[in-house]
């Protein structure tokens, strides 16, 4: 799944072309005759490929037939980075290499000079640090007097012996380390017959300059070594830039180096670059073409394992992914490093993003919120705690330049680095609309309509799909509904059964309402909807209609019911043979396991007939709604006997009252009135709850009332209804008490029952 990110180390990996460039170093390493050292640089940005051209350069000398051809050994430095001395590791490296591969029959010797010689070097006091110590000495002897003084002892030599002390321990440690080396040193020169450094060296330089194979030392990674450890380097190139025989390949970002030397050294990073490199050359140019060559090649291949579903969204005659390739995305990939580097990180997260065959996101979207988010990383975290500011299609306040989202969103592209700013700007213009014309004219330009069809196209602008690509949680939640759970759902709808099943299972688990609310994003496709399946979307609702949550969200929830009406409406309305819905009712309504769901949609239905709506409007012909209307009454009067328990009750009644030519709701009414069983339970029909919020609140208050019209529109026999309460209350203390609410909400506010409004 991850990419290593190492450098090509064979023509046959290599992308960007460079094969004859590096041969062509190769040749001219091979073909130097002098005897003397010669310093080569090679210089390119992190991930230009300098450590690719000098692998194929290696590569092309290995090969090669010449008889004496160089031994080329490798010292990066970076291994030995944070630690002491990167000399002695520099020629114990080397050493180690000439022990290995005894390309000639003094590699031995000069093998064993260069370990002494590193031996020595290792020994030689770092001159700041000894500086530092000896003033670490006068400053730690003054600060002991100075704690004698401010204790007041009045004898002089309880005051000089402290100091001594304190002189003496710091002294042994500081110099303790030195002695140490002091004393290896002697050891050293003992084993090796007492020779000084400059002899020792000496001796190397006459065996290398008789060795008949050249040595190659290639130092690469330098511009990733600290300050002072950049510093060693080139101060360890140039005391040794004699060594004959010797080629020394350096490989760093120019520029980096440079500036370290200079706030090092405080001198011209270039003239002491220049004193030490005798000869230098730019990595070759890599073109755009054969980065987005490569770009792509490793896209084909992470895409290559998503669902098949997910081709469609690349498909040719879909603009989108053209137009996000060109609108910043491209811009990120200035080398093969950022290439293997994205599509690693893309490659393990969107692979989380699907499930079975389903995508969970858009994954044009998805790839290019993860080049934000390795690009521009600060962005990226903005961005993910912000959904309603990239994603809200409401008409922002203010002006064009003073808008709030505007401001908020400019400030945080003003803290991008110059060379990604322009990239990711362009890019979340592309990736939401909204935020487009809220940034060139100060209010989005697209409206709350739009949701539904970014939602459906698994967008990020979309507000219910944002947070999916952020929290790599499918929904966003793990509560929440993924895209496998819809198209799950979705095909289910062609059977009947398996439908009803399915959504019962969501009742079940509290997640109805984001199903009804998710069903809606795609009726209006019929790919994934088709029409023949709406008679058993249709009787699939009706079922469950009496089973749905009552409780609602807030003030502007119409409930789960109005969602259920929603999906029938939107469904349906695609029919364009009127009389086809007509049928799906006529056939619905009597099967119907629920009473509230039939009842409610033909009541709408009526309800449009008599305002005069625009008969386009309606689902079913003007004509045929009678009818229809008539197998409803039909069907309450069957199921009168459970009908008191129905939480609907009272909407039923009064479409019942409205439609029954034959006034058998009547009779049910007179029934009810004549038990006190039953009166009790048709009066808590009547407790009406209503929510209001103020401008102020946080919350909604729910408040309680008893609706005296609403009674009124079925009998007339208030006055009398308060007389059997109150026996109720005196005489049925057992009944009274499991009916208190109703009981004293009607007595107390009685009086007030005419100036009521009723809600119906």
């Amino acid at each position: 799944m991850f990419i290593y990110d190492k450098p090509i180390e064979t023509q046959q990996d290599d992308f960007l072309g460079r094969t004859k460039f590096s041969q062509h170093l190769g040749k001219s390493l091979l073909d130097w005759q002098g005897k003397e050292s010669l310093v080569i640089a090679i210089y390119g940005e992190w991930g230009s490929g300098k450590s690719s051209v000098i692998n194929l350069a290696s590569e092309f000398i290995k090969k090669t037939n010449e008889k004496d051809k160089p031994t080329i050994i490798e010292f990066n430095p970076w291994f030995f980075s944070e630690q002491e001395n990167l000399s002695e590791h520099f020629f114990n490296e080397i050493a180690k290499e000439l022990e290995v591969r005894k390309d000639s029959e003094k590699d031995q010797k000069i093998a064993e000079k260069l370990k002494y010689y590193a031996g020595i070097l290792a020994l030689a006091p770092d001159e700041s640090l000894f500086n530092k110590k000896i003033l670490g000495i006068g400053l730690s002897s003054i600060f002991v007097s100075q704690i004698v003084q401010w204790f007041n002892i009045s004898h002089d030599w309880i005051k000089y012996l402290f100091f001594i002390i304190g002189f003496l321990l710091i002294l042994f440690e500081t110099i303790k380390d030195y002695l140490l080396k002091l004393a290896s040193l002697f050891e050293i020169k003992s084993s090796y017959n007492k020779k000084s450094v400059l002899e020792v060296k000496k001796e190397i330089k006459e065996e290398l300059a008789n060795r008949k194979k050249k040595l190659i030392v290639v130092i690469d990674d330098i511009d990733r070594l600290n300050q002072s450890e950049i510093k060693q380097i080139f101060r360890l190139i140039r005391v040794n830039a004699d060594f004959p025989n010797t080629i020394y390949l350096l490989a760093f970002d120019r520029n980096i180096v440079e500036k370290n030397l200079e706030e090092q050294i405080g001198v011209s990073g270039k003239d002491y670059l220049n004193k030490i490199v005798q000869v230098n050359f730019d990595i070759p140019f890599a073109m755009p073409n054969k980065i987005a060559t490569f770009l792509f090649k490793e896209l084909d291949r992470v895409l290559g394992a998503l669902p098949e579903s997910s081709q469609r969204f690349f498909a040719e005659d879909n603009s989108y992914w053209p137009n996000i390739y060109n609108s910043g995305f491209k811009d990120f990939f200035r080398n093969i490093r950022d290439v293997k580097r994205f599509t690693s990180s893309l490659e393990f997260n969107i692979s989380q993003m699907y499930q079975g065959d389903v995508m969970e996101v858009n994954p044009i979207d998805f790839i290019a919120i993860e080049a934000i988010r390795v690009f521009a990383p600060n962005f990226y975290s903005f961005m993910k705690s912000r959904n309603s500011l990239f994603t809200s299609t409401d008409r922002d306040e203010g002006t064009r330049d003073k808008n709030p989202r505007k401001i908020e969103i400019e400030e945080a592209l003003k803290k991008l680095t110059d060379d990604v700013k322009e990239s990711v700007l362009e890019l979340i213009k592309r990736l939401f609309p909204q935020i487009d014309g809220v940034l060139q004219h100060g209010y989005s330009t697209h409206g709350g309509e739009w949701q539904s069809s970014w939602s459906r196209d698994l967008r990020v602008c979309a507000a219910n799909n944002f947070d999916s690509f952020f929290t790599l949680i499918p929904g966003g939640d793990e509560d929440e509904l993924s895209r496998y759970d819809i198209e799950n759902i979705l095909n289910k709808m062609r059977s009947l059964d398996e439908f009803e099943k399915i959504i019962r299972e969501y009742i079940g688990n509290n997640k109805i309402r984001k199903v009804l609310q998710k069903i809606q994003d795609y009726t209006d496709d019929q790919n994934l909807i088709p029409q023949s399946n709406a008679e058993n979307i249709v009787q699939a609702l009706f079922n469950i209609s009496d089973d749905l949550p009552k409780e609602k969200r807030g003030m502007w929830d119409f409930g789960a019911d109005m969602d259920l009406m929603r999906i029938i409406y939107q469904i349906l309305k695609r029919e364009k043979d009127k009389n086809i819905n007509f049928e799906i009712f006529k056939k619905s309504i009597p099967a119907s396991k629920g009473l509230f769901g039939p009842i409610q949609k033909i009541s709408l239905e009526s309800s449009g007939k008599e305002k005069g709506k625009d008969p386009d409007n309606l689902l079913i012909p003007e004509d045929k709604i009678e009818e229809l209307q008539k197998l409803c009454s039909e069907k309450i009067y069957s199921q009168q006997d459970n009908l008191i328990k129905n939480e609907h009750l009272l909407y039923i009644l009064f479409n019942w009252r409205n439609w029954d030519k034959g006034k058998k709701w009547q009779v049910f009414i007179d029934n009810i009135l004549g038990d006190d069983t039953k009166l009790l339970a048709f009066l808590n029909k009547f407790i009406s709850e209503t929510l209001s919020q103020g401008m102020d609140d946080y919350g909604v208050k729910r408040i309680k009332r008893f609706n005296y019209k609403s009674l009124k529109e079925f009998t007339t026999e208030l006055d009398s209804i308060k007389t059997r309460l109150e026996k109720i209350k005196e005489e049925n203390k057992e009944l009274y008490k499991s009916n208190k609410e109703v009981v004293d909400m009607f007595l107390i506010n009685f009086e007030n029952k005419d100036k009521q409004q009723s809600p119906f």
